[in-house]
């Protein structure tokens, strides 16, 4: 894997957050700092991509240390925040232009937060979309199982012969309705893997990909996949990571039919288990890298594209896992997807 993120942690912070962020699988480099203004020395060294900061009850000094080094070099800042000064510091974080993060948060915030300050996106938080996915799915539910139920009354009460044609168009009716309802469970598993895996135990992760592999449609151009041999366990919840993978696949396999050339490879690592995902090819040289998680960006960026949901499904799942979902931009224009899992 590539060079260790860069991370400063400064000021009054809750000594986990320093724990959670070494303990993210790509393992970043992070290092403690006791204020902005008497270790400005041991700053210039680091250099750090990303600095959490934790203010304190008189935060002018700091926040004026802030400014001149947003000056100085580029720094993306973000402030930790306890939930009771949530709403007192996020004009702070507005005017220094930095993201604010609660913390204790929900499994995965960090990660996510890290992917978001590094790309330099300006998307709502994952979980304001995992909200929304969560209603619309419920609004739709509903009126789903009445059309359903009255589908199949309407098609019990059709004589199989005499009605034939109009059993057929029940028939139909009720196979789109179940187009419909795949999508509604796929909307409620994606809300729900927010909240992180509902249960635990060892998941072979080469077997779901292939499973992914061997699900495909016959004699469609395709990603290549390659695995390492024997089995590669991570602790996590089966079907969300069952879900995580075929969306994975099947995002390649559609970019490889759009003409892109596909990669996928599985690769373990000291502490975790990478599944990287490179593609280049056709419209993927006007990707904009901070919208890559949004929901559908990948359909309205490239035309034909179907598996709108696919990305934001396996960030999410994999963010609730402790994992880590990045993109970036290789030298040769190639797009880099990696989704690590903690062992």
């Amino acid at each position: 894997m590539e060079r260790p993120v860069r991370i400063a942690v400064v000021g009054s912070v809750d000594e986990r957050l320093v724990a959670d962020l070494r303990n993210l699988p790509l393992r970043p480099d992070v290092r403690v700092l006791a204020s902005l203004v008497g270790d400005s020395d041991s700053l210039a060294r680091q250099q750090p991509e990303v600095l959490f900061v934790g203010l304190g009850d008189e935060p002018a000094e700091d926040i004026g240390a802030i400014r001149l080094l947003q000056r100085l070099r580029p720094v993306a800042i973000v402030l930790v925040a306890t939930a009771d000064r949530e709403l007192a510091l996020a004009p702070v974080a507005e005017r220094l232009a930095a993201r604010l993060v609660v913390y204790p948060g929900v499994p995965g915030e960090l990660a996510a937060l890290l992917e978001q300050v590094l790309q330099g996106s300006d998307r709502p938080r994952p979980a304001l979309f995992l909200d929304l996915a969560h209603g619309v799915a419920d609004e739709i539910n509903n009126p789903l199982l009445f059309a359903s139920g009255h589908l199949q009354l309407l098609r019990a009460a059709l004589d199989p012969v005499a009605a034939r044609d109009r059993r057929d168009q029940v028939d139909a009716a009720l196979a789109g309705i179940a187009r419909i309802r795949t999508s509604v469970d796929r909307l409620h598993l994606l809300a729900a893997a927010g909240a992180g895996p509902r249960r635990l135990e060892p998941v072979d992760i080469p077997a779901l990909v292939g499973n992914a592999v061997a699900g495909r449609r016959e004699g469609e151009p395709a990603a290549t996949v390659s695995m390492p041999p024997g089995r590669h366990e991570v602790p996590g919840d089966p079907e969300q990571l069952d879900a995580a993978m075929t969306a994975i696949v099947q995002f390649a396999d559609e970019l490889a039919t759009l003409g892109s050339t596909c990669h996928v490879e599985l690769t373990p690592l000291e502490r975790g288990l990478a599944v990287r995902l490179r593609a280049r090819g056709p419209g993927l040289s006007a990707w904009q890298l901070p919208r890559s998680f949004e929901p559908y960006y990948p359909q309205r960026a490239l035309r034909g594209q179907t598996h709108g949901l696919g990305l934001l499904l396996a960030q999410t799942v994999v963010l609730g896992h402790r994992g880590q979902a990045t993109v970036r931009r290789l030298p040769d224009d190639t797009l880099q997807f990696d989704f690590v899992l903690p062992r």
